[in-house]
């Protein structure tokens, strides 16, 4: 059975005409839209011209990303937000680390989406923290620094041309001088809806006593993410991933490593 485009847009024009004024949550596929669907039902072009608008964006997207209905039908309803598709962080670890972000941004509120801000927190580093955009990303981007200390960057990423409303691009930034010294982990707290979180870990010369992974909700309750970690070694190098689904606001992740090092 297809997705009903009829009841896609009654989900966005629901959101839209009566916003969320609290958090939004994942895996609520069947909402209630009782005005709504019933003025759309059968009368796609009932809809709102920017209701239609997205409908249509998202059913591109649909194609384009092979996501499959419930995906779509978990979108409509985080409409008015700006969704991050998917984030993928690359450490890369040989004395001092190398952070690297991908986004996959999709734009569902009503305005244009030029500026996003950020933060990176390294517990050492090795001098002030350089970042700067990836090249391979759809987008152009300039880093705007609002707030440094010596391991803190507060900053905004601009985009160029910006997000309309309804379109998704892959943007991204490096990030350079941190390091792991002491203390081996990464804890990321979401600032926006998340469909899919990737971390990849790859520390050389290293081997490891034990690996880690916990989430924690918004209400401060926590939980193992163990179930979609998983690590190795390769070669002389310990390497490690962590993948999580449906992240909401002010969620977040811990990637813990007791890494053995060999002697010198």
């Amino acid at each position: 059975m297809g997705l009903d485009v009829a009841e896609l847009l009654a989900a966005l024009e629901h959101h839209i005409d009566a916003p969320e004024t609290g958090e939004v949550s994942w895996g609520a596929t069947a909402r209630t839209i009782p005005a709504a669907k019933a003025r759309l039902s059968g009368m796609p072009s009932a809809a709102s011209g920017h209701a239609q608008d997205l409908g249509r964006r998202l059913l591109q997207l649909q194609r384009d990303r092979r996501l499959n209905d419930a995906d779509i039908t978990e979108l409509a309803g985080l409409s008015g937000h700006v969704v991050e598709l998917a984030k993928t962080i690359d450490i890369a670890e040989d004395g001092a680390a190398r952070l690297e972000y991908r986004f996959d941004m999709l734009n569902l509120g009503d305005k244009p989406q030029a500026r996003v801000s950020c933060e990176v927190w390294f517990q050492h580093t090795t001098g002030p923290l350089v970042i700067k955009p990836v090249p391979d990303i759809d987008r152009r981007i300039a880093i705007q620094r609002i707030h440094d200390t010596t391991n803190l960057a507060k900053f905004a990423f601009q985009i160029s041309p910006p997000l309309k409303p309804g379109e998704w691009a892959r943007v991204g930034y490096v990030c350079e001088a941190g390091k792991f010294d002491l203390n081996h982990y990464w804890r990321e707290s979401m600032p926006r809806y998340c469909r899919r979180y990737e971390i990849h870990v790859r520390q050389r010369g290293v081997d490891l006593a034990g690996c880690t992974a916990s989430e924690e909700h918004p209400d401060g309750s926590e939980n193992s993410a163990t179930d979609s970690l998983v690590w190795d070694i390769d070669g002389k190098d310990a390497v490690m991933s962590l993948t999580r689904d449906h992240l909401r606001p002010n969620q977040a992740v811990t990637l813990r490593w007791e890494p053995i090092r060999e002697p010198a």
